[in-house]
């Protein structure tokens, strides 16, 4: 579920759309979400994923 989510709104931020303006779209706990929700992601690879 979180993958999806930051990768469509990856996709949005990135790339826009016709009339689209990241920073009239997204809010601070927008930012707040992903920032959160990447460090999560982040933590259980890291549990998962040896580190050489």
């Amino acid at each position: 579920m979180i993958s999806k989510w930051l990768r469509k709104e990856r996709e949005l931020a990135f790339y826009g759309d016709v009339d689209f303006i990241p920073t009239a779209e997204y809010s601070k706990e927008d930012a707040e979400r992903a920032i959160s929700d990447s460090r999560f992601v982040v933590e259980v690879a890291e549990k998962g994923i040896p580190l050489v």
